[in-house]
């Protein structure tokens, strides 16, 4: 690709993307000489159109607005409001870690998805118009409805009932009322099944760096275990286990590279022209001296297992004035100066077998779902479950998904709403939690700009 075409790409994608500061608002400012563009000039060119399509993977300097920022704030924010995490004497993050936002700060969230929405959404109205080869709208068409289901999944989890926009109509867009959340999913669902029947099960690219048809599967898995569709969450789960793409890594300080096997897909992390590979959760979470960073809440550090290699290989410590804190070791790249190899995870093969567990659990498979808790155990060096009813198998499902998984992608704070352990769990370690803080607060300039909007309660 020659240098000039490159620079359109990415100039047509910050169009698109509306600037750092985006929300849904910005549907008035902004949308129609957005969908003028859009219909009059990006989808007429092949090169434009995959450029626009893979705006929503990217992640710069200059243009905040996109998957990579989602990424970050699902990670950190989550891990805050649940028990995974925290910044370190760092009063700016103070109201996450305590659970007291406000609507001038509940925005984090809300404010990168609907842009992310938006460009799914013209996409799919664009690509759908025009006259590229059948094989050619399918992936692009694929890859958007994955995203638009990924970014209402974050959005409905975070906030509850939100606005569902799924046109480029900016003028009834710019007033709509909050949807109901069962509805949300309903369209999250639908989105990831036409993603798995568009979408080829071969990759699109190199290094897993854009979805298939396993990814679809992998997180339509994940929305069915949080609908308690317990059948179909299996089947899905299945499909990806037994594709035999993936298998699961028997080092652990292999599965966060970017050449794991046992990745679904992953984010190519961006730092700066010609340096990929060092995350944002590596620069951001890991501490460059003897100052703790980002700390493990004590209850997770606690909660491993005597000979979990989890603990060992994903977690570091270090002694700041007498007391000995631990951080994420996942990623263990921080240096900005040159590439390193690990990209940003998305969805692995582990979380899959934790799934179809639940699942079978929750359908009386008691020897499955051992079967299947006890593939995510042995790679951690951790004998087979002890557990044997459906009750023993659920509580400890809880502490393996917490272990396994903790601060990705808001896995802990998310679990816990959906299995309404919230209140019990956080009212033992938050002594200023109240049940309404499960839900984040819908943003102030979002409300005072759409009168239809109303605010979640308690705030």
């Amino acid at each position: 690709m020659s240098s000039n075409k490159y620079i359109s790409i990415l100039l047509l994608s910050t169009i698109l993307a509306g600037g750092s500061n985006w929300s849904c608002k910005k549907y008035v400012d902004a949308g129609a000489p957005v969908n003028a563009l859009t219909v009059d000039k990006i989808y007429n060119d092949s090169l434009s159109t995959l450029g626009v399509v893979l705006s929503l993977y990217s992640g710069s300097a200059t243009n905040g607005v996109n998957g990579q920022n989602l990424i970050l704030n699902t990670c950190q924010y989550g891990a805050m409001s649940a028990d995974d995490g925290y910044y370190f004497n760092d009063a700016s993050y103070d109201p996450y870690r305590t659970n007291t936002l406000s609507g001038n700060l509940g925005n984090v969230i809300y404010t990168y998805a609907y842009p992310v929405i938006n460009i799914a959404n013209n996409a799919i109205a664009g690509i759908g118009g025009s006259n590229f080869s059948t094989a050619f709208k399918n992936q692009l068409l694929g890859e958007c409805k994955f995203w638009r289901a990924y970014a209402y999944f974050i959005l409905v989890n975070y906030y509850g009932d939100v606005p569902l926009i799924t046109s480029t109509d900016v003028t009834a867009n710019a007033t709509k009322p909050r949807t109901p959340s069962a509805q949300v999913y309903e369209q999250v669902v639908a989105d990831l099944k036409d993603a798995e029947a568009l979408l080829q099960p071969s990759y699109p690219s190199a290094e897993r760096a854009r979805v298939n048809r396993l990814a679809a599967s992998a997180l339509l898995a994940r929305v069915y275990l949080y609908q308690k569709n317990w059948a179909a969450a299996e089947t899905e789960a299945t499909a990806v286990i037994g594709s035999g793409t993936y298998s699961l890594e028997a080092n652990l300080n292999n599965v966060f590279v970017k050449t794991s096997n046992e990745t679904i897909w992953q984010i190519i992390s961006n730092v700066s022209a010609g340096i990929t590979g060092v995350t944002r959760m590596g620069r951001s979470w890991l501490p460059p001296s003897t100052t703790p960073v980002f700390v493990l809440y004590d209850t997770l550090a606690k909660t491993f297992e005597t000979g979990d290699l989890r603990m060992s290989n994903w977690t570091r410590s270090l002694s700041y004035n007498g007391t000995t804190f631990y951080y994420p070791y996942k990623y263990k790249i921080r240096t900005t100066s040159v590439s390193g190899n690990e990209y940003s995870v998305m969805l692995r093969l582990a979380e899959q077998y934790l799934i179809r567990s639940e699942a079978r659990a929750m359908q009386n498979n008691i020897a499955g779902a051992q079967a299947d808790i006890d593939a995510v155990r042995a790679r951690a060096g951790l004998p087979a479950t002890t557990a044997a009813t459906q009750a023993d198998l659920l509580t400890a499902l809880e502490k393996e998904r917490w272990t396994e998984l903790f601060t990705e992608m808001s896995e802990r704070w998310l679990n816990l709403k959906r299995t309404g352990r919230i209140d019990a769990v956080l009212s033992k370690t938050k002594p200023q939690w109240q049940s309404y803080q499960a839900l984040y607060p819908i943003p102030i300039s979002e409300i005072t700009a759409n009168p239809k909007l109303t605010q979640n309660a308690g705030y």
